[in-house]
């Protein structure tokens, strides 16, 4: 990516030109994210007082508590929000977006579906999707009926006639239930219980961020929630375009500032990165000043140029 100065210039630009803050978060979203976030908005000399907030969010997900406590705060601190997806924005991230005026993805963006990472109980370090459990036992449901049934019209056509249908469901029901209640026994009622909240969670702070946001509705975040399989799904911008009510493809000054950014707006840190782009600290000041044009350690940028890409103007 280019230097830290090229990345200033253009951000800085671009917050002259729309009284815009313009934030980068990479990584996961947690607490530790949200108090980095709050650091970057309080006021200073070299950060200018704006109406509005570009976030550039590139992330796989994280914590439903924090991604409702960023999107609200950028909500109460600013009269407009707008998100920019330049890769991938998923699970918690997607709670983010919907509390967004204005969704703005590249081509390759992808949204995901609304579903929080759970930590596995009795796991150390393993997170699994809230929708696993609930589809597990979907599943379950569905070859439970589709064993009855078919028991029960294999009993009937082999005995020609001679059994009724009450008798032949009676039996079916038996069978059926010797082979699958050993297996719903193995479902944890506790574990469906707790998934099921943490699904509820995050549709209720959903609900709660698109009645400020106006972006979507009440009906877009129980899609999110109920009508995709699985955590991984890819929404991709066409498909934003259904949920949300202002999706808009990047314009070029956007491309630039990406582009400017490198490979840090994919995803390509080791540890989260949050950072106001449209300011100096005294340093960058006076490496400017001297042209210095080391990256900034801070942000993880290096000299590359990043993927390029496409800048069209226009609705997504």
């Amino acid at each position: 990516m280019g230097h830290s100065n090229s990345v200033l210039q253009i951000a800085s630009r671009f917050a002259e030109e729309h009284d815009t803050a313009v934030i980068f978060y990479s990584g996961t979203i947690d607490l530790d994210g949200f108090g980095r976030l709050l650091g970057e908005l309080q006021p200073s000399d070299e950060r200018p007082k704006r109406d509005n907030v570009l976030l550039i969010l590139t992330t796989y997900g994280g914590d439903a508590n924090a991604a409702y406590q960023i999107a609200r705060a950028l909500q109460r601190s600013f009269d407009r929000f707008q998100l920019y997806v330049p890769a991938f924005c998923k699970s918690a991230g997607t709670l983010v977006a919907l509390g967004s005026n204005e969704l703005i993805m590249d081509g390759i963006a992808e949204l995901g579906p609304l579903d929080a990472q759970l930590y596995q109980r009795d796991e150390i370090g393993q997170i699994r999707s809230g929708l696993l459990l609930r589809t597990a036992f979907e599943g379950l449901r569905h070859e439970t009926l589709g064993l009855f049934e078919e028991l029960m019209l294999q009993i009937k056509f082999r005995s020609e006639g001679s059994v009724t249908f009450d008798s032949a469901s009676k039996i079916a029901s038996q069978i059926a239930a010797g082979v699958m209640v050993p297996i719903y026994a193995q479902v944890s009622p506790e574990a469906l219980g707790n998934d099921l909240r943490d699904l509820n969670v995050a549709k209720e702070y959903g609900k709660r961020l698109v009645r400020y946001g106006k972006n979507a509705t009440s009906e877009a975040v129980d899609a999110l929630v109920h009508n995709y399989p699985s955590h991984n799904f890819i929404i991709d911008c066409e498909e934003a375009n259904t949920l949300f009510s202002n999706v808009e493809f990047a314009s070029a000054d956007l491309v630039d500032l990406r582009i400017s950014i490198g490979p840090s707006v994919y995803g390509a840190n080791a540890s989260t990165v949050v950072k106001r782009l449209d300011q100096k600290s005294g340093e960058e000041q006076n490496d400017a000043q001297s042209g210095d044009g080391e990256p900034d350690a801070a942000t993880g940028m290096d000299e590359g140029c990043g993927s390029e890409g496409t800048g069209d103007k226009g609705d997504c």
